[in-house]
């Protein structure tokens, strides 16, 4: 993105961006010597807060301040400046955030809140800087080096402590050389996608299922708990060599015991509607370090294969900005619908909606970002995944 290049030349510099970015791993050290970094001028921004303000926010925000007596002048147009600033493209942004440093008294407030937002955006320079994560040498127990200690009597036993070093990383989902494929552990029927759901996070997804129907591993690992956990019911988590730990919950019969090994598309248990469940179903979770990411955003479950073969986990604050490696970002302009978006990128409608969790009437919202990556329409595609054998 040349607008990062020009970020880096103003005087003051508004980012940092090519500090290269780290990966943290439990009980050692940091893995670069160098963290992507965010200059702020002060304390002032627009709002109080550590996140960026999102469209509705920022909307809200307008709405209230000019119904005040007297309204605040200066605050309503720094914000309608970094609302069109949000939905330009990179020449648009260059072009004002030149203007700022031209004025006689900068307004750093709105700079700072300029700065958090471009944080904030994916760069494909980033992610091709940043670290791979290797597969897990630890045969026995996967994930040593990022998890510390294996725990086998709770699900989660992790804190933010894990994560919070974190920044920019890719995961090798699969590996040919190690064999190392993926399997839809049931077939790709889903009932409830990732989300809020009535009031509270769904961290996973809801994949349809009779009593007794086989249960598979997605990916390669091991057995780290294998037990009844509360709502959850009767749970596997298995911690794979890729990083990632799946959880299959609410079984009828677990066959597997913590510590077994298991491949792609090995049965772990047979299905059910034990525990917090009002049918027989798999709630199905992918995680990292303890952070659920939506499964969608790895699995195309419309047709049970991998969208890609790496997948890139951006940190923010609370969780993890999952999204399959080429991932391009499309901010929606008035006027525009999802078919005029896909055809803009040569992709699909089905595509665009799958990995965006959208439908083909959702209606879009101006500044909206948008995820547009290519579906393989072919099964033998190479996104597809190498298919595991089921067992």
């Amino acid at each position: 993105m040349e607008l990062l290049n020009t970020l880096m030349i103003l005087g003051p510099a508004l980012c940092l961006g090519a500090a290269r970015p780290c990966l943290a791993q439990s009980g050692g050290p940091q893995a670069a010597e160098e963290v992507s970094a965010v200059v702020v001028y002060g304390d002032d921004k627009l709002v109080d807060g550590g996140d960026p303000l999102t469209d509705d926010r920022l909307q809200e925000l307008l709405d209230s301040l000019c119904g005040l007596d007297p309204a605040p002048d200066d605050l309503i147009r720094d914000l309608q400046f970094y609302k069109r600033f949000r939905h330009m493209d990179d020449e648009g942004m260059t072009a004002l955030i030149d203007s700022l440093f031209e004025l006689e008294e900068v307004p750093y407030a709105l700079v700072n809140e300029i700065n958090l937002y471009t944080s904030q955006l994916p760069l494909q320079a980033d992610v091709d800087r940043s670290a791979v994560l290797a597969w897990s040498p630890e045969v026995a127990r996967p994930g040593a080096e990022l998890y510390g200690e294996w725990i086998t009597t709770r699900p989660n036993p992790y804190g933010p402590e894990l994560s919070a070093r974190d920044t920019l990383l890719q995961i090798k989902l699969v590996d040919d050389a190690l064999n190392a494929d993926f399997a839809m552990p049931v077939p790709p029927i889903v009932t409830s996608r990732f989300g809020w759901r009535d009031g509270r996070a769904h961290n996973g997804v809801d994949l349809d299922l009779e009593v007794m129907d086989p249960v598979r591993s997605a990916f390669p690992g091991v057995v780290r708990f294998a037990g009844v956990a509360g709502g959850f019911g009767r749970l596997v988590v298995v911690r794979h060599y890729n990083g990632l730990e799946t959880y299959y919950a609410h079984l009828h019969r677990i066959k597997v015991q913590s510590g077994d090994v298991v491949d792609a598309g090995m049965m772990v248990g047979y299905g059910g509607s034990s525990g917090h469940s009002t049918g027989s179903h798999l709630h199905f979770e992918t995680r990292f370090k303890g952070v659920p990411i939506d499964p969608s955003h790895i699995i195309d479950l419309t047709a049970g294969r991998l969208l890609c073969d790496t997948l890139v986990l951006k940190k923010t604050r609370w969780s993890y900005a999952a999204y399959p490696k080429g991932t391009r970002f499309h901010t929606v302009k008035e006027g525009e619908h999802l078919s005029a978006i896909a055809e803009l990128y040569g992709t699909s409608l089905k595509s665009i909606c799958q990995l965006n969790g959208l439908t083909p009437r959702s209606r879009l919202r101006v500044g909206q970002h948008l995820m547009v990556a290519d579906l393989p329409d072919d099964p033998a595609g190479p996104a597809s995944g190498r298919m595991a054998q089921v067992r």
